[in-house]
């Protein structure tokens, strides 16, 4: 699978249908403030008849894609982030509760318009290299992320959309991070592996290959990287800096893990039966369901914030201009049906536009639109669209009510014919057009489609800005295509805003603005699903939803 990095321009779809696309029955899954979830607790100590942990064991984990880089800065998918979480270390760190704690940095400050953060760091670190993390780290980090080496990526959008000036040197313990607009969601930002830091000896050192030479500060170091079959790390053993919401201090209790890069379902699953691997990602949901009532593994999974998966609809494109066709797209289908399906127990329905474990989510807005066969069947008369010849396709002055959904049969195999059947149904002729990233990148950027599939795992709302403002309609993301100034302003100042009040009324203002119009079709929450054997404890996710590994441990 190769990597389509931009998640501004066209490219921003292919890197969230190819690299984000949940793949509960076949392939692998793809990706910021609060939302409470599940995160490393401490336990209890293990009775005296629980076997120890093994020290120094290794974690064999069994992934179906392969990262195209381990340059946190240069980074966009999935399973980079899954890798990076356990190199790198960011300025902070974010907890359970969504609450900032010090991770490289000790102690922070913004200034009183928020576009100029300053912050303390934390002194004795080391990376992985020996090159002692200072000021200057930070600044050669971000600069790297800025420059032409990186063409676009996670951070760079993070930084570019907010008018990234510099970073300032103050001392070898002091860093100012310089905007030229206001940023109330940096310090969040701050605590993604997207702005984590490299060495800059490293970055110096390897250049265009740093992405196959990662040297961070974080509990685990890169070995190697052998193409297509796994990623080797080893434990960091001076490490001593973890967060303050982990469970233990001082180095990793596992002394390495093991990513197998094993593409296809089956062959996952069959390896943690039989014992090649200790930990699984995206396992088909009825094999997973079948052998979780073995007891031979259990099922650990996580609803992700952001926006959920749903189906962007386009607004310019007849018949989705019509307001009626789209509220009617809405009411005929089955979410709640539909996910348990497809996804068995593992999934979740959902009904508005962001997930409702995102801040900001408004229940009053994912509530207008319910299934309801005949109320559809209702707005399409009312707009009409009438069925005259008995074909069960509605038509009006001879064209025929029809769907064009350009899909990728990779990532989207286990709803799409469900979805065109709940469509069709209602009256919809639904044209499914299979067919590759590039191919969905040229459909998007032409504007030939009705609807297109998007998700975007973020605990924080701000990417409704880049999916919804008018400004990115052309050669942007706003694949809806829809232009409201009422949308844009609570768009653009919840960008920007920062009283916290005034922000989540802008979002909830959008979000009603989006449902009322029906510009989205919601399906299901993104889920991280994984399947880990009885020897694997203290298993748990961070705030978005990747595997907090520095906790775990194997008892033989």
């Amino acid at each position: 699978m190769h990597r389509l990095k931009s998640l501004i321009a066209g490219a921003l779809a292919v890197a969230l249908i190819a690299a984000c696309a949940p793949q509960p029955t076949s392939a692998p899954v793809a990706t910021d403030a609060p939302a409470a979830t599940a995160a490393p607790e401490a336990t209890a100590a293990p009775e005296a008849t629980t076997p120890a942990a093994e020290p120094g064991a290794t974690l064999r984990i069994g992934i179906g894609a392969e990262p195209e880089t381990l340059d946190p800065g240069d980074a966009v998918m999935v399973q980079e982030q899954f890798v990076l979480i356990n190199l790198f270390d960011s300025l902070l760190a974010m907890g359970p509760d969504a609450s900032l704690h010090p991770a490289l940095a000790l102690s922070w400050e913004p200034s009183a318009d928020y576009s100029a953060f300053t912050f303390e760091l934390r002194p004795g670190v080391t990376f992985h290299d020996g090159t002692p993390f200072n000021a200057a780290a930070v600044k050669a980090s971000f600069d790297h992320i800025m420059s032409d080496a990186v063409l676009e990526s996670g951070g760079k959008t993070l930084l570019q959309d907010h008018q990234y000036v510099e970073t300032t040197v103050v001392d070898d313990d002091t860093v100012v991070v310089k905007f030229g607009a206001s940023y109330p969601t940096f310090l969040r930002d701050a605590a993604r592996q997207w702005l984590s830091i490299s060495s800059p000896t490293a970055l110096e050192k390897y250049g265009a290959e740093y992405g196959r030479n990662p040297v961070g500060t974080g509990p685990f170091k890169f070995v190697r990287w052998e193409s297509q079959t796994e990623i080797v790390l080893e434990v960091n053993a001076d490490y001593a800096w973890a967060p303050e919401f982990a469970a233990h201090s001082g180095a990793a209790h596992l002394g390495g893990l093991v990513f197998r890069i094993l593409p296809d379902a089956a062959t996952r699953l069959t390896a943690i039966e039989t014992g090649e691997v200790d930990v699984v990602a995206d396992p088909p949901s009825l094999d997973a369901l079948a052998l979780a009532d073995t007891g031979a593994v259990s099922i650990e999974t996580f609803a992700q914030p952001g926006i959920p998966a749903l189906m962007m609809i386009n607004t310019e494109k007849a018949p989705t201009n019509d307001l009626n066709v789209r509220k009617a797209m809405l009411l005929a289908v089955n979410q709640d049906e539909l996910v348990a399906t497809a996804f068995q127990s593992l999934g979740m329905p959902t009904y508005g536009v962001l997930s409702p474990t995102t801040w900001s989510y408004d229940e009053a807005a994912s509530s207008q639109y319910r299934f309801n066969l005949e109320e559809a069947k209702r707005l399409l008369e009312d707009a009409g669209w009438v069925d005259t010849n008995g074909d069960g396709i509605r038509e009006k002055d001879g064209a025929n009510l029809t769907i064009d959904y350009p899909t990728s049969p990779v990532w989207e195999e286990a709803f799409s014919e469900l979805l065109a059947g709940y469509l069709q149904l209602a009256g919809f002729e639904v044209t499914l057009r299979p067919m590759d990233d590039a191919g969905i990148v040229a459909e998007l950027g032409a504007g030939n489609y009705s609807m297109m599939y998007i998700y975007w795992v973020r605990a924080d709302p701000s990417p409704l800005r880049v999916l919804f403002h008018s400004e990115n309609i052309n050669g942007g993301a706003a694949y809806s295509r829809f232009a409201s100034p009422e949308l844009d302003a609570a768009l653009a100042d919840g960008d920007v805003q920062t009283d916290e009040a005034v922000r989540l009324q802008d979002y909830v203002t959008a979000q009603k603005i989006i449902m009322d119009n029906a510009l989205v079709l919601p399906m299901f929450t993104v889920n991280s699903v994984y399947l880990i054997t009885p020897a694997v404890k203290d298993f748990s996710f961070d705030l978005e939803g990747y595997p907090w590994l520095y906790d775990v441990s194997l008892q033989p």
